[in-house]
């Protein structure tokens, strides 16, 4: 007697016989969607095609050869193949995901994958994300940026009146033309701040290319696209767009807990 196997809320039941998994589908367990195979080796297809299960006397299911085979000229029905809502629901594209493992599409709902046997959902401990910077770093480089942008403007300022007065007669045109230089360069450290968040807030470094923009300028701008302070899964290392609740990757469930370091 063959054995077969059936996956009942992406759990795999077997291995059991043919008339229990008939029982199954009398009892409505199993409907002509639910994945079985034949043998622990065999193949996944859906019920409807294994011989016997839904159109013998003792089921309860009585299969109508027009509805499995409509007519080219009917239009489709909008309750599922089988006139089912659920059933449509469940062929949807959007209830299923690839296996990261093997590329096969498996149910949302699936705890592994009937394939490869690739467990998903796993539980993890609580990870801790201690932010983009620790406390005393942040608060350092702040103070910094802080004195870099009130005695900066005045530096340029005074290195630029000093060497157009060289350049230039008339003291008055020389001071005209300091106040430019010390203008441009404030709007400039502005952009290269701005620009420098931009570049970092998706690799979840604003604050350090905000920084490099107004420390360093245009070089501090491209040094950002080198900054990636975004988590990693403790599973599988993968980077994370955000504290994600679950891993893109492998599927893992994650929980964080957001805390403020000292060190």
């Amino acid at each position: 007697m063959s054995e077969w196997y059936c996956q009942i809320v992406g759990d795999v039941v077997g291995p059991i016989s043919f008339d229990e998994l008939r029982q199954k589908a009398a009892a409505g367990e199993i409907d002509r969607d639910t994945p079985v195979r034949e043998g622990s080796g065999g193949q996944w297809v859906a019920a409807s095609q294994a011989e016997g299960l839904f159109d013998s006397p003792g089921s309860g299911v009585q299969v109508d050869t027009a509805d499995e085979l409509p007519s080219a000229t009917d239009p489709a029905p909008d309750t599922g193949a089988f006139g089912n809502k659920d059933s449509a629901m469940r062929r949807s594209p959007l209830s299923m995901r690839p296996c990261s493992d093997c590329g096969k599409m498996v149910s949302r709902q699936a705890h592994a994958c009937p394939f490869c046997g690739r467990m998903f959902h796993e539980s993890s401990l609580v990870v801790r994300y201690k932010g983009e910077h620790p406390v005393p770093v942040l608060i350092f480089f702040s103070v910094l940026a802080v004195l870099f942008v009130l005695i900066s403007p005045i530096a340029v300022y005074a290195l630029a009146e000093a060497v157009a007065t060289r350049v230039m007669p008339n003291p008055e045109a020389a001071t005209s033309l300091a106040v430019v230089v010390a203008a441009c360069y404030v709007v400039s450290m502005i952009v290269s701040a701005i620009l420098g968040g931009a570049v970092g807030k998706p690799r979840m470094a604003y604050v350090t290319g905000l920084f490099l923009g107004l420390f360093f300028g245009p070089l501090g701008v491209f040094t950002a696209f080198a900054m990636d302070k975004r988590p990693q899964c403790c599973h599988c290392s993968s980077r994370l767009d955000g504290l994600a609740r679950e891993c893109p990757y492998c599927h893992a469930r994650l929980l964080w807990k957001v805390e403020s370091t000292w060190y």
